[in-house]
Parts: C-alpha cells; sequence; structure tokens
C-alpha cells in the first residue's frame, strides 16, 4: 500500500548547508557528497509506489540541469509546494511535469504556492506553505499546518502547526508522524487574542495603541 510522506528544505547543492545546519547532514561542504546523501535518505524511505509531499526549497542549484539531474533520481510521485529557493524549478515546471524520471513517474507530478488537503486516514484537513502562518485557514476547527523554511526551529506559533523539515527531524515524516504529534495540542482560536483590545474609536488615539502594541510584540 502507498504511503505518504512530507518534508521540506532538502536543500541539495547548497554546500554550506551542513554548516548552518549540522544535526542530519555529513559534516562535508562538497556538493557531490551533500546530494548523495539526501538522495540515499530519500530512496531508502520512499518507493515508486509512494507520495512525497515536499514543502518548499528543493535545491540551490542556479542551473536547471542539475536540478534536473537530482530530480530524475527520486523516487515515487513528487509534489511541490513552492519555496523561496525554487526559482530554477517555477521556470521550468512544465517541462518537470512532462518529463519521465527513472521510475516513470514525472519528475514533479504537480506544483503550487499553497494546498489544502483532506486525509480521510486521519479524519482532518491540512493546509501545506512553506512558511509559517500565524493564522491558517481552518486553525480553529483543529486542522493542522504544515509548513518548513525555518529548517531546524520550531515556530513559536500556537495552535495545530507544525515544520515538517528534514533538519528539525532528520526523516520524512508519514501522516502517522504528523497526527501523533499535533492532535492533542488546543485548537488556535480565530483572530488570535480572545479579547478585542482595539481598533479604539479615535484615530489618533488607535495609531498611538497600535504602535506600542506593536512594539510590545517585537521586544
Amino acid at each position: 500500500m502507498a504511503k505518504i510522506f512530507f518534508t521540506s528544505d532538502l536543500h541539495f547543492s547548497h554546500k554550506n548547508i551542513a554548516k548552518f545546519c549540522p544535526a542530519f547532514r555529513p559534516a562535508t561542504n562538497h556538493l557531490e557528497e551533500l546530494d548523495e546523501f539526501m538522495i540515499a535518505r530519500w530512496n531508502e524511505t520512499v518507493s515508486p509506489e509512494d507520495v512525497v509531499y515536499n514543502l518548499g526549497d528543493v535545491s540551490f542549484a542556479r542551473e536547471f540541469r542539475q536540478v534536473e539531474s537530482v530530480l530524475y533520481r527520486l523516487n515515487g510521485t513528487h509534489h511541490l509546494i513552492y519555496g523561496n529557493h525554487d526559482q530554477e524549478i517555477r521556470q521550468h515546471i512544465e517541462r518537470l511535469k512532462n518529463t519521465p524520471k527513472h521510475d516513470g513517474l514525472p519528475m514533479l507530478s504537480s506544483a503550487q504556492d499553497y494546498l489544502k488537503m483532506k486525509l480521510p486516514e486521519i479524519n482532518n484537513t491540512l493546509i501545506l506553505f512553506h512558511y509559517p502562518i500565524h493564522e491558517w485557514d481552518g486553525c480553529h476547527k483543529g486542522w493542522y499546518h504544515l509548513h518548513g523554511h525555518i529548517h531546524d526551529r520550531v515556530a513559536e506559533i500556537q495552535g495545530r502547526i507544525l515544520n515538517v523539515g528534514w533538519d528539525l527531524h532528520g526523516r520524512f515524516l508519514t501522516v502517522q508522524d504528523i497526527h501523533q504529534l499535533l492532535e492533542n495540542l488546543p485548537v488556535k482560536s480565530h483572530f488570535g487574542e480572545k479579547s478585542k483590545q482595539f481598533p479604539l474609536p479615535d484615530v489618533h488615539a488607535n495609531q498611538t495603541f497600535l504602535r506600542q502594541k506593536m512594539e510590545i510584540i517585537n521586544g
């Protein structure tokens, strides 16, 4: 039976990634070693029958052929949520969706900025986006928000939100992994603060209050 996996921020062809996020990377700045390591981790987990939702920042490569050479070797159905380092993929997405890789599947089966997906096996809905969102669609309903971008850190945002990045977990996450981590967390209230503090009825007073509030938030 096909499995579904989630990951983010693999950063192929990034020679300094192991310096920035050393926990689950080989201690080298040689691109070939770094890329071979991550390709091996992918293919030992993901079979050609499996599905991967990759939440962005696939590659640092500035030449499309380097990006293509990596994607060609990855097992499974590969869906991408664009990250901020996926410019080469954006420019060549139609080619990638119409070119088969080693297992006969498209190099990318889909690519988009944002995805809402229902998962009947856990009776919940997922919101997929590269960046952590403070208030996501359905947060007040208990919907899960999966993101990447911040590598080995946890977003300090309340609610059922999870960074699925490789550098935080050192593995690809299954639906069950995500459900176990999030199901018992409190549901985030819609609109954040429960008590309404502003806007104030006076425009100038409201600006002063808002400025003070923003300064407090920013420490």
